[in-house]
């Protein structure tokens, strides 16, 4: 007995120990054979030297303009493009650009024959027609951005942008750096895993192995993800503070901003929370995150519409080759 018991000690030891182990057992008996742990995640994302980033398309409008007259009085806006109706309903007259934008005339819609002009194209400049004299008032292009998402919560969005400097980029390399080493950890905790520490059974006479494999819960898939959101948010936050310094002003919904910005190169970050209460899903709210780069050339206004379908998570923020 007492040798029986030394023995079962010694193969239990050998089946529960630290290595990992297979069971194989056939016609000759059985053995054992270590091998490591498997785990079935997705191939690790990488980082390039290229710094690629999401993108949302950008609409590009037609230049605006004012006929200033009187005291602080002004008719428009209208539009500084070829073939633009500029006036009233009673008397319009027809915008022909000249020069490649530099200049235009106008012609009356009442005389076909009679044309004003040309104009400098440039703010300030004086436009007379017949006996009226205007002033051109040409308002600095802005970019507007429109908050659509359905299920927004009450808390207004953070709508930042930030010029581009070497400081900027050198943040972002930093940011993507420890988003991918984020994602490649919260991939591996959900991923399902060969377990190697229990015994493996192969069948002698069909040759086939069975390994146990153990899938992460719904409930552990939901903790990491929401821990994976928590810490991405955090290495977000102190490089929305110190580059995204320029915030539009919102309208009384607080749904659309504006702002005016120098022509240059610009990255736009949009955060907001979202309300989510789909059964088996993330309950209570996640955070959506609309990102791109913006080119205003300081002619033309500029808009973009956020929405869920063009929202995305922090994962997308940054475009990872495998």
């Amino acid at each position: 007995m007492k040798r029986l018991f030394c023995a079962g000690a010694f193969a239990l030891a050998t089946l529960t120990g630290c290595s990992a182990q297979s069971l194989s057992l056939d016609s000759g008996g059985l053995s054992v054979s270590d091998g490591g742990l498997e785990r079935h995640a997705a191939e690790p994302i990488r980082v390039g030297r290229e710094l690629a980033m999401h993108e949302i398309p950008v609409v590009s409008f037609s230049p605006l303009f004012y006929l200033g007259y009187g005291t602080n009085r002004r008719a428009g806006p209208f539009e500084l493009m070829n073939g633009a109706t500029v006036g009233s309903k009673r008397n319009p007259y027809t915008l022909n650009m000249l020069d490649y934008g530099m200049r235009f005339n106008l012609r009356s819609g009442a005389d076909t024959n009679a044309v004003f002009g040309p104009f400098t194209a440039t703010n300030g400049a004086p436009i007379l027609l017949g006996d009226t004299a205007f002033t051109l008032i040409r308002p600095p292009p802005d970019v507007r951005i429109a908050v659509r998402h359905p299920d927004r919560a009450q808390q207004s969005p953070f709508v930042g942008f930030a010029p581009y400097s070497p400081a900027l980029t050198q943040s972002l390399y930093e940011l993507r750096a420890k988003y991918a080493a984020l994602a490649n950890r919260v991939d591996n905790d959900t991923a399902s895993a060969t377990m190697q520490g229990v015994p493996r059974i192969r069948s002698g006479l069909t040759g086939n192995a069975t390994s146990p494999v153990v899938k992460t819960s719904p409930r552990d898939k939901l903790n990491a993800i929401r821990g994976s959101e928590q810490s991405a948010m955090a290495f977000l936050q102190p490089l929305l503070e110190r580059h995204f310094c320029l915030r539009p002003q919102a309208s009384p919904d607080g749904a659309t901003f504006r702002i005016p910005l120098e022509p240059g190169d610009y990255v736009m970050c949009v955060t907001q929370h979202i309300k989510v209460s789909n059964a088996g899903s993330l309950s209570g709210t996640v955070t959506a995150v609309w990102w791109t780069t913006v080119h205003p050339d300081g002619e033309h206004p500029l808009a973009l519409e956020l929405s869920a379908e063009n929202a995305i998570t922090w994962r997308e923020i940054f475009t990872f080759p495998r």
